[in-house]
């Protein structure tokens, strides 16, 4: 996948990143969990040999020209880790930033999350809106779709995955899908899985009618059962 850089912050990293490709000196990128970092490095240094943290402890230098370890922040002693590869170059990524990090690597860039880059955003998810049009063999997905940025370009994804599935998903798949989850969870009691079935059908009638009156009419239920179904579940409701 082509990391994407339609915005001015992920321009100037990735063009930092080209030239300091051609410096023989270690590499960090860091940033938030689904912000590319990854991508990024596979689309710059397409020779470098990929291994987890787990691998690069388990393994014996080979003389690779270069190695990218993935979430270097797993590793109890980078600092060790990457005197076993002194020999190769290391690019390196992580979720979190350790002052330790500045001693083992010359070129530190961060890459921002994707609230704030709004371009990319955008063309990320026109990118996954087509995907899934394709995969679902549909031509439209009506309606706003919900978005869930908590872990960037991941929850992005999800998010629209989601928001197809249930746009295509029958009243035979769906009953399917609550089967499945209440097998798990049968020990809990009828009053305590009630919930599952009240939500949805509460935030739909939310969504639909403004008022408790129009919703208790709708749904053939008293005003006050009603209201006090609504307070119950508020914070999942709203």
């Amino acid at each position: 996948m082509e990391f994407i850089a339609k915005s001015p912050k992920s321009q100037k990293l990735l063009n930092t990143l080209r030239v300091s490709a051609n410096l023989p000196v270690n590499i960090l990128i860091w940033g938030e969990e689904g912000t590319g970092k990854r991508t990024a490095v596979e689309n710059i240094f397409k020779e470098a040999l990929p291994m987890s943290v787990e691998e690069a402890e388990n393994s014996l230098p080979d003389g690779k020209k270069e190695i990218f370890i993935y979430d270097l922040h797993r590793s109890t002693d980078p600092k060790r880790l990457l005197e076993k590869f002194k020999e190769s170059r290391i690019i390196a990524t992580s979720t979190i930033y350790r002052e330790l990090y500045e001693e083992l690597f010359p070129v530190i860039l961060y890459i921002p999350p994707l609230r704030e880059r709004p371009e990319d955003l955008e063309a990320i998810k026109e990118l996954y809106i087509d995907q899934v049009k394709r995969d679902f063999d549909i031509e439209e997905l009506s309606g706003e779709i919900p978005i869930d940025l908590s872990k960037n370009a991941l929850s992005l994804k999800k998010s629209i995955l989601t928001y197809a599935v249930l746009s295509t998903i029958n009243e035979e798949e769906m009953m399917q899908l609550l089967e499945r989850i209440l097998s798990e969870r049968l020990e809990e009691g009828y009053k305590n899985l009630l919930y599952l079935f009240e939500v949805p059908l509460l935030r739909a009638a939310k969504k639909r009618y403004r008022s408790n009156l129009a919703i208790s009419k709708a749904l053939q239920l008293n005003r006050a059962t009603v209201t006090n179904k609504i307070n119950r579940y508020r914070e999942l409701i709203e």
